[in-house]
């Protein structure tokens, strides 16, 4: 019910929206929290833990993101156009697809105003960047952060980098060769307008990206310090992270926030719909532990599409929780590597849960974050995106190939 009303009512009842959506998501999500409470109070501190450090790292990648301007636009054209998007992908993983998607959109769309075919570049980017582009890292999207929090090794997404490399090589390449198309049968694009053009193109703010490695010691260091102590290890993780936020504050020019239209109300909004999310899918994982063996799905193959397909039409990140419960509680016939935590998961079931969540996370707007922001800025830009069911028709026609014949090829 909360992913359906955040996919649908922003859509059809904007100011309704603004104005309600921390009453409507509390409705919906206080009578699970009575629940919980009534039936097992560990669960809700668990998942509390789990949020706040959850919500403390994607506040610190939000306020990266916002800290760093790209000056200057270069001459548009496909291979410029294609360097955005290799540069975002790249590092998608490391500010995250909200940080990445953030930096770069804006300077891509003024590098291509006055283009009569535009649209595919914003869709082709939200492919890219804003969700392909971030399967290497915790840091990249919020399925993976969550599989971190979970207990799953923080560099364990590197053995995801053969797909990651023949996914975002495939898409690269076919946004090159319709790029292309379009752009040599747009004989009136003559570039962006001469008032747009700055002389040096350069990242500004760049001494944010010192934050950064901070950033992996804030996630890394606590379990090193306190091994056996997981409250402390929560509380130093928290600690840093915030402190992250805090210096990054201090250190970023107001003019860096003010060209970027920096706030924190997006974030807010975001820290509302994970806080309903992470609350009411407490019975749904808990439940899914203890019947895994019911549900009938057992092979990386299954994981990677049907937890794929879920979460391109509700949201990656709970859709991952569920079934990391599904495949933890599978029993010791699957487990072959272990958690952080002291239990075991299927590293093949994990191979696929993680690429499906992250991968189709741009089958719809709703399957991941950035993708809604970015076609609000593209919309803002005055570019005309299409429907949820016209972005549909090409992330069907392109994405998806793309992700059946990963699907033959390494699962």
């Amino acid at each position: 019910m909360i992913l359906m009303g955040v996919g649908i009512i922003p859509s059809l009842a904007p100011r309704f929206w603004r104005k309600y959506h921390t009453l409507f998501l509390s409705v919906l999500s206080i009578p699970v929290l009575a629940l919980t409470l009534a039936i097992n109070v560990d669960w809700l501190l668990r998942t509390f833990t789990d949020y706040v450090s959850f919500i403390c790292l994607l506040g610190a990648l939000y306020s990266i993101g916002g800290s760093l301007y790209v000056h200057g636009i270069p001459k548009a054209n496909p291979v410029t156009n294609m360097l955005f998007m290799i540069f975002g992908a790249l590092t998608a993983s490391i500010i995250g697809t909200l940080g990445a998607s953030m930096l770069l959109i804006r300077p891509l769309i003024r590098s291509n105003r006055g283009r009569k075919h535009d649209v595919h570049i914003i869709i082709f980017f939200i492919f890219i960047v804003s969700n392909a582009g971030g399967l290497l890292s915790p840091l990249g999207d919020p399925p993976l952060l969550l599989g971190y929090l979970s207990g799953v090794p923080f560099w364990w997404t590197l053995k995801l980098f053969p797909i990651w490399l023949f996914v975002i090589t495939a898409l690269i390449g076919i946004f090159l060769a319709l790029d292309t198309h379009f752009y040599l049968n747009d004989p009136d694009f003559r570039g962006p307008l001469k008032q747009d053009i700055k002389a040096n193109f350069k990242i500004v703010g760049k001494k944010t990206l010192l934050l950064i490695p901070l950033m992996v010691a804030g996630l890394l260091l606590p379990k090193e310090l306190v091994p056996d102590y997981p409250f402390w290890q929560i509380a130093i993780r928290v600690f840093i992270l915030v402190f992250i936020i805090y210096l990054n504050h201090r250190i970023t020019p107001r003019q860096i926030t003010m060209m970027n239209n920096f706030s924190w109300e997006p974030f807010e909004e975001v820290a509302v719909i994970f806080g309903a999310i992470f609350i009411t899918m407490i019975p749904a994982v808990k439940y899914l532990e203890v019947h895994a063996q019911e549900v009938g799905i057992s092979t990386p193959w299954a994981f990677y599409w049907i937890s794929g397909v879920l979460s391109g039409f509700l949201d990656n990140a709970p859709t991952y929780a569920s079934f990391f419960a599904i495949a933890q509680g599978l029993g010791n016939d699957f487990a072959n590597i272990g958690l952080e935590n002291g239990s075991k998961i299927s590293e093949p079931l994990l191979l696929g849960l993680s690429s499906g969540s992250v991968l189709f996370g741009a089958l719809t707007y709703i399957g991941n974050g950035p993708n809604l922001l970015v076609k609000g800025v593209a919309e803002s830009e005055r570019i005309k995106m299409p429907s949820f069911f016209g972005f549909m028709l090409w992330s069907v026609g392109f994405l998806l190939p793309v992700l059946f014949l990963t699907a033959i090829f390494f699962f």
